[in-house]
């Protein structure tokens, strides 16, 4: 009996809620009542007086609000741009096994490995007028003058596809490692071709992948800082940059926790109706 009950779900799982409640849960409850105060530029700081001025100030303002435009933007582009290239992958690195797979996966995850400020540095050579991708269009003859990557969204999004791509090509490998091979051998029986098996077997078994692959690479977009900062530089500012310039470069708290706030609820709010969404089309397709 004893045994039973140290081995019961609540004892296991009990120092993990504690830990989340703690420093997840209490620090976003810290967030949301920083966000309520009001910030006094005076060498006061953050007062106890409550305010709601925080979140009207950000959702009324037009330029602030274009920068959460920009961002949602990019994350939907680094989304479609890492399933346009991870499902193909993916497909590959499921039907790969032995030391073939044991490589690819190696390098899938290799640029998990490197830092992203050496990472985007490293894209920085890349992209700059004078870089190695305008150099080998110049000597194709294919341009002129250098294409400008850099400092724009378009460096941007190249760069933040190829840094979560292996999100969303491990969530989709373990999705369609979970389909049975005997329904690709019924399929060829019947004579299905391979784009009505793609179509009709594997992407609707590999949703809950597809699913789990754009939350996780959603949430990281939007979110990131690095990246943006230094390919997009300060004339294209998204979200994390703004929340790291009210937080830290101008100390004003509750703003920046304001907007943070915005976002997380946001990003909940898109990824529910997403959730919604899928759930319908998996109950029409079934």
């Amino acid at each position: 009996m004893k045994r039973r009950i140290l081995h019961s779900p609540a004892i296991l799982a009990g120092p993990n809620l504690v830990w989340l409640a703690l420093f997840l849960l209490g620090a976003l409850l810290v967030l949301v009542d920083v966000s309520f105060r009001v910030y006094s530029a005076g060498g006061v700081g953050v007062t106890d007086e409550l305010t709601v001025a925080n979140y009207t100030n950000f959702l009324t303002d037009p330029f602030l609000r274009g920068i959460l435009m920009r961002s949602l933007e990019m994350a939907g582009v680094v989304v479609l741009g890492t399933v346009i290239l991870g499902l193909p992958l993916a497909t590959t690195l499921s039907r790969t096994t032995g030391r073939a797979r044991t490589i690819l996966y190696f390098l899938i995850l290799i640029p998990l490995m490197t830092s992203v400020v050496v990472r985007t540095f490293g894209w920085m050579m890349l992209l700059s007028n004078n870089g190695l991708f305008n150099g080998i269009l110049r000597d194709l003859g294919l341009i002129t003058r250098p294409f400008r990557m850099m400092y724009n969204m378009i460096g941007v999004d190249l760069v933040m596809i190829q840094v979560h791509l292996p999100f969303m090509v491990l969530a989709l490998d373990a999705a369609l490692l979970n389909i049975n091979p005997q329904i690709y051998e019924a399929a060829r029986n019947l004579g299905a071709s391979r784009l009505r098996t793609f179509v009709r077997i594997t992407l609707p078994l590999c949703i809950p992948g597809l699913v789990s692959g754009t939350i996780l690479v959603f949430a990281l977009a939007i979110s990131s800082y690095v990246t943006p900062a230094l390919i997009g530089g300060p004339r294209n500012p998204v979200m994390a940059m703004l929340i790291y310039q009210q937080g830290v470069a101008l100390l004003n708290w509750p703003f920046g926790a304001a907007i943070s706030i915005c976002l997380l609820l946001l990003l909940l709010a898109l990824l529910a109706g997403f959730l919604a969404l899928t759930a319908r089309f998996s109950r029409r397709i079934a």
